[in-house]
């Protein structure tokens, strides 16, 4: 099978040693497509065989050339074990030191950059424990680092730096100059978008910090700290899908994360409570709807007649015809037609709905739950038993199967305990449940 171009240039790539004046090249080409993700992952699984058998300087080797891909895969605890068999090497150091960095291990990761330190004025290693030292609350041994490059020229880096030594003294205006700054320099610099962000995210600029959040949260390796406040502000707002899919994002990144566990859980439970306080409050709302008698409006005899000839006693029940269905019964025309469409109308129903009650219960729920709620009922796969229940009470899609109660569904022939638990567990599996028999 013929090579593309761009597997030639990251396999070329990865025939050489992998150091700091290659890694951004590495990040760039990783990224470059789906296609050159799957094969970085492939090439680390290759690389994880060979290191199983390898020995001695090879086996050195491998171990810091898989640590830096892995850390450029964003996978930053693996990165940092491998980094960490092979830490007295400097270039080793210098990534182990970044690894533990996104931990946030600043004291470790302070040890392992200055051991990976290539010179007195390393600035990108010097900017590194700019950070690890403001995370720690000690201004003075930042500063006293950005003195060795006072008369540097200005770079997303070092603009960066110093909006931190700015912030960590409670210099905010000038910190946010800073970082928009080294924007201007590098549009795309992550450190200095997660924290303009998070200052806008802190004065209440909600809609900037969402920008800014969703750009730094889209970079690669993923900036994990972007994830978990763009989390936050997307469970403020409301919009807990969001947020759970950021959570999840964190931990598929790393599954010990504990507050993206944390957070993970406490959104699901939130969502959970407003769907159902949501559902309970319009299924209560269209079970009043569809209970009214359709002799409480006052109708021509013609629509009368063809209602009763149709069994339909109650406006739910009427939802359930089709315009075409009510056209071919005898003596009905457009005028009496239309004298039904306006009376659904009065209540936002239409005809030829199913059961009516879905679009009901749909409006306005979150598109997630809507969509669940209008998949036909055979997308549970139910067994027989169960089925054929929900042929007798024309059950056609998951929206009308949750509006019935469990005496409903135990009420039908054949249709028992057993058929009653697999119905509950597959709807729990959606999120869903049956309504409750006493919704007061």
């Amino acid at each position: 099978m013929a090579t593309t171009s761009g597997e030639r240039s990251l396999d070329e790539l990865l025939a050489g040693p992998l150091d700091r004046d290659n890694y951004d090249e590495l990040t760039a080409l990783i990224y470059d497509s789906y296609a050159s993700v799957d094969l970085t992952d492939e090439r680390i699984k290759q690389m994880t065989a060979r290191l199983e058998g390898a020995k001695d300087d090879e086996q050195r080797d491998l171990s810091e050339k898989l640590g830096i891909l892995q850390l450029a895969r964003g996978n930053y605890a693996r990165a940092a074990e491998l980094l960490g068999a092979v830490r007295t090497r400097k270039t080793a150091a210098h990534f182990l030191g970044r690894a533990c960095l996104k931990m946030r291990r600043e004291r470790e990761a302070l040890s392992h950059l200055e051991t990976g330190r290539v010179s007195d004025e390393d600035l990108d290693t010097d900017v590194l424990m700019v950070e690890a030292h403001c995370e720690l609350r000690q201004p003075e041994e930042a500063e006293a680092l950005l003195k060795a490059h006072a008369k540097a020229e200005p770079s997303a880096g070092l603009l960066y730096a110093r909006g931190r030594v700015a912030e960590c003294n409670g210099d905010y205006g000038e910190a946010m100059e800073h970082y928009e700054g080294a924007l201007e320099l590098e549009p795309e610099h992550a450190p200095s978008l997660f924290r303009l962000a998070l200052n806008c995210d802190i004065n209440g600029e909600d809609e900037r910090a969402l920008e800014l959040y969703r750009k730094c949260a889209g970079l690669h390796p993923t900036f994990v700290g972007a994830l978990m406040n763009l989390g936050v502000l997307y469970e403020d707002h409301g919009h807990y899908y969001e947020a759970i899919d950021c959570y999840k994002r964190v931990l598929a990144i790393d599954p010990r994360h504990k507050q993206a566990q944390l957070y993970l859980k406490d959104t699901e439970s939130s969502l959970t409570m407003f769907v159902d306080i949501a559902k309970t409050r319009r299924m209560r709302r269209l079970e009043e709807i569809f209970s009214l008698p359709v002799s409480n409006f006052e109708l021509s005899s013609r629509s009368r007649s063809a209602l009763e000839r149709r069994d339909v006693t109650t406006l739910g029940g009427l939802t359930r015809l089709t315009r075409d269905e009510l056209l071919n019964e005898r003596n009905f025309g457009d005028t009496s037609l239309e004298e039904i469409e306006q009376l659904l109308s009065r209540y936002d129903l239409e005809l030829g709905e199913g059961s009516g009650a879905e679009a009901g219960l749909l409006a306005g729920l979150d598109p997630v739950v809507r969509e669940k709620l209008q998949r036909p009922v055979e997308t549970l796969d139910l067994a027989t038993r169960a089925r054929k229940c929900m042929e007798r009470l024309e059950v056609k899609v998951i929206g009308q199967l949750i509006q019935h109660t469990e005496e409903q569904l135990l009420a039908v022939p054949n249709f028992g305990s057993t058929s009653l638990n697999e119905v509950k567990t597959k709807l729990a599996a959606l999120g869903l449940s049956l309504r409750s028999s006493d919704p007061g």
